[in-house]
């Protein structure tokens, strides 16, 4: 495991936490107090510019939540009612003013900007398409997913709630797992019927949907609101550089996923990725070599680094794989490196 307890600053294990409002309003309103499992979580309220928590802890954290929140409430679906982009107050009057939902469409890449741990994509189809969401979590339990799934899909039927009213163009509601019976008993909120156990998580709704005038429809407003995001959430440039950097940073499996991910996070094509970082001079591969080194030389002098769990965490198929690469970089192995730094465990050899 890696080292998460050096005070002040975050880690490979830290991630951001645009939701940590939102949790705190679903705990008082499940009537309990949320501070000391926030506490034991790591979480950070006063990280700039938004709170950090432990991943490996996100997990148990939302467990703990939906442990004191039953029988009364089930916390998800709160939480997933309660939630607004408290972090990008924009992002908010961008979907509000939208015209129509397939222009409030670049809003799913900019969430998966400063969640990045979430991405949201739509697969559009002839007569249905479909509202596609995948969740990395540390914890691979599907239930435990399923929580989050669950809270996620509650915070965009209130979106598309506000935004379209009452509609019977959403089909069906997909999930891989099998929902907990109190989620089933307290569900009716959402609009479609609930199929589990599936090969994905998405809502499916009639195609057409997507083109709808809607009510809220501000042309101005949404223009002034997407020109704001453009420069909170830049994409060119240096800047661009910096974003990637990030998201490896706070989601180190990246690392392993190949550009495409990266691209949909950043909501662009993959050519226009790789050509916008060759205009810059700029090698995708490069940065994401520095920063395997980055955070490797980091988490490296943390004592109690387990270099096997380092290894698979950055991508590496295997320790010796990562020890080459480190011995490329840096002209020493990972071990020796950690001697050099006085942090090398007893009996620890180069």
């Amino acid at each position: 495991m890696l080292d998460t307890t050096r005070p002040g600053s975050p880690t490979i294990s830290d991630m951001p936490f645009v939701a940590a409002n939102a949790w705190i309003k679903a705990a008082m309103h499940c009537r309990f107090n949320i501070d000391p499992l926030f506490a034991e979580a790591g979480v950070n309220l006063g990280a700039s510019p938004v709170p950090v928590v432990r991943r490996q802890a996100l997990p148990r954290l939302m467990q703990q939540c939906v442990a004191r929140a039953a029988p009364h409430y089930y916390f998800p679906l709160v939480l997933g009612e309660l939630f607004a982009f408290d972090h990008l107050p924009a992002l908010e009057t961008f979907l509000a003013t939208s015209p129509t939902l397939r222009q409030a469409l670049p809003a799913l890449q900019w969430a998966g900007m400063t969640m990045p741990n979430m991405a949201l994509r739509v697969e559009e189809g002839e007569g249905q398409s479909a509202l596609l969401l995948d969740i990395d979590l540390h914890d691979n339990d599907l239930a435990m997913r399923g929580y989050f799934v669950e809270s996620v899909l509650a915070a965009i039927n209130k979106i598309v709630r506000l935004a379209v009213g009452h509609t019977d163009l959403i089909h069906h509601i997909e999930v891989r797992h099998q929902p907990d019976a109190l989620f089933m008993s307290q569900a009716s909120t959402l609009p479609a019927p609930i199929r589990s156990r599936q090969a994905r998580d998405a809502a499916v709704f009639a195609t057409r949907l997507l083109d709808m005038p809607l009510p809220g429809a501000a042309p101005g407003l949404h223009q002034r609101a997407q020109a704001l995001l453009n420069q909170q959430l830049p994409v060119t440039g240096q800047a661009l550089v910096s974003q990637i950097e990030g998201h490896f940073k706070q989601n180190p499996a990246l690392l392993c996923q190949g550009i495409e991910r990266m691209a949909e996070r950043l909501g662009l094509h993959p050519r226009t990725l790789q050509r916008r970082l060759r205009e810059e001079g700029q090698a995708y591969t490069d940065i994401q070599a520095q920063c395997r080194l980055t955070l490797a030389k980091a988490a490296l002098q943390a004592p109690r680094c387990n270099i096997e769990s380092l290894s698979n965490e950055l991508g590496f198929a295997d320790r010796h794989s990562f020890t080459r690469a480190f011995r490329r970089w840096t002209g020493l192995s990972p071990s020796a490196f950690r001697q050099s730094q006085g942090t090398a465990e007893q009996g620890e050899t180069p």
